[in-house]
């Protein structure tokens, strides 16, 4: 575990950890909950037990809003039924709501917001009940980190905020501007990691193409990062998320064609194609800007594996826009897509935009856009029997009696699974040649490949 350890008064106290939202707030949850395992707070699967629950919020849109708030009403049950003496929001949900979230939840002992949570120790050892500054803080490598995935797998958080002003989007009120690590500090933190166990590391932040930008050095880039980790010994695969299609530079994509341990998987989010909405979504690129990039990827990199996410029922999204994007879905055949409606959102460009869609009709239009991605994507794995892959064997499905993993196509927790079938025993966390048999719309089913 990353854990450095000083000594500070024993505490004798149990703690549960609820996270909601994205893998960046897991992140932030594992060094939460370093932190208290630093200061001798003990933990507990059992919320039942605890006598401090820590509910790390999401508040991107309207649908993680009300989870969190449901979520933090439903553990605080456990003051009456349990033995919770302290119930802690830390997040989103606090950073943007403050004052009146502290209104509306009495129930809740602290809040923390997305600048604070590395002080959660000190924060529930004293009376503050509100603590919010403006988000700077961006854990090193020595910071009190506790891997919540399993042994062999991580998220790898290199930047923190985002300096967009996409139209649709709060997080820069969440997060503030973007904050960027060094590459020192990441190779090291990826060390640590790997000396653990991990061998597949995901590489997350809310803009991760601009990485280093922020620190004006010309020499710290994605590829520069990049560059060192693949030095790592036992680090197999690396795989590049939320990667934003205007800074993808030549150098970029050749190194991820070149280099082994980079995966052949890019999540390139574009929410829309039609030029109006990317437009009036601030978005920063055009139609033709995405489809030669697109092009150059697919030339460029063999076997790669495109994810990307839309949205339906952005203000102004006329029947002739969807369409657009429908032909555009339809056409480019991504590997795997995720459809998400509008929402709404107080304090963001397009809250006050005319045209706002009605909910039914961005929902018909998300489905629309979802059934024609599902024919796309089990069309892909049916290309893939005959064929083998390296999968990474996650764990033993008893029900079906296979193995269940992934190949390097599929991310951790967004995307499917390969299942496997094997004569002889196979170990979690290694990796495997296995030759696709039959294919499903999310997941592929194989068998070890022979000679193995």
């Amino acid at each position: 575990m990353l854990l450095l350890l000083t000594f500070y008064p024993i505490f004798d106290m149990k703690f549960h950890f609820i996270t909601l939202g994205c893998p960046k707030n897991r992140v932030d949850s594992e060094v939460m909950f370093g932190s208290l395992l630093e200061h001798f707070y003990e933990y507990t699967d059992e919320p039942q037990e605890a006598e401090l629950i820590v509910v790390n919020s999401c508040a991107f849109i309207q649908d993680a809003k009300k989870e969190s708030i449901d979520t933090i009403l439903e553990v605080s049950e456990f003051k009456k039924t349990g033995k919770l003496k302290k119930l802690v929001v830390a997040g989103c949900l606090a950073q943007r709501y403050q004052k009146e979230i502290e209104v509306l939840l009495p129930e809740v002992d602290h809040f923390i917001g997305t600048g604070e949570y590395y002080k959660i120790a000190s924060i529930v050892e004293s009376e503050q009940r509100g603590n919010y500054s403006i988000p700077s803080y961006i854990h090193a490598y020595d910071a009190p980190r506790i891997n919540s995935m399993p042994f062999y797998t991580a998220y790898l958080k290199i930047t923190e905020g985002c300096n967009r002003k996409c139209g649709f989007c709060i997080i820069p009120t969440m997060r503030g501007l973007q904050k960027s690590q060094s590459i020192e500090n990441l190779q090291e933190e990826a060390q640590r990691l790997v000396a653990l166990g991990v061998r597949e590391l995901n590489l997350i932040g809310q803009d991760l193409t601009s990485y280093g930008t922020d620190l004006k050095d010309a020499k710290t880039t994605l590829s520069a990062l990049l560059k060192k980790l693949v030095t790592i010994k036992d680090l197999k695969w690396i795989r590049l998320l939320y990667c934003y299609p205007d800074k993808i530079s030549s150098e970029l994509i050749e190194f991820i064609s070149s280099e082994e341990k980079i995966c052949k998987y890019l999540d390139l989010p574009l929410q829309h194609i039609h030029n109006d909405i990317l437009q009036s979504m601030r978005r920063g690129v055009n139609q033709t800007m995405i489809l030669n990039l697109i092009d150059e990827l697919r030339n460029r990199i063999d076997k790669l594996t495109l994810r990307t996410s839309f949205m339906t029922g952005y203000p102004g999204e006329s029947a002739e826009h969807f369409e657009t994007l429908y032909g555009f879905v339809k056409q480019m055949e991504f590997d795997h897509v995720g459809v998400f409606t509008y929402s709404q959102e107080e304090g963001t460009h397009a809250e006050t935009l005319k045209g706002q869609i009605d909910q039914k009709v961005k929902e018909k239009r998300k489905e629309k856009l979802m059934m024609v991605q599902s024919e796309i994507s089990r069309k892909h794995h049916q290309k893939k029997v005959g064929s083998t892959a390296s999968v990474l064997i996650e764990n033993w499905q008893e029900s079906s009696t296979l193995y269940q993993g992934r190949y390097e196509g599929q991310a951790p927790d967004i995307d499917g699974h390969v299942y496997v079938a094997s004569d002889k025993a196979l170990q979690v966390g290694q990796f495997y040649p296995v030759r696709f048999n039959k294919a499903y719309t999310y997941d592929l089913k194989g068998t070890i490949s022979s000679g193995s």
